[in-house]
């Protein structure tokens, strides 16, 4: 469902001595996966439904910095 979203560091936030952008690129290479959430719908017995899972392998935190390319 949101396979192009990316996460990005809008405001160029440190996370102690590591930049956050280096995290994600990190957490990117580790999972290979692009973000902490995925997304996805379907049909359950005939309902729609959507669906998004947190895959915590990758980084929680706050989503302020998404966009879909």
């Amino acid at each position: 469902m949101d396979e192009d979203m990316i996460s990005l560091d809008p405001i160029e936030f440190q996370f102690e001595e590591e930049a956050y952008k280096d995290r994600i690129d990190f957490y990117q290479r580790k999972t290979r996966l692009t973000e902490a959430i995925q997304t996805g719908t379907g049909q359950l017995n005939g309902i729609p439904l959507a669906i998004g899972v947190m895959d915590f392998q990758f980084m929680g935190g706050g989503e302020y910095g998404i966009r879909s390319r």
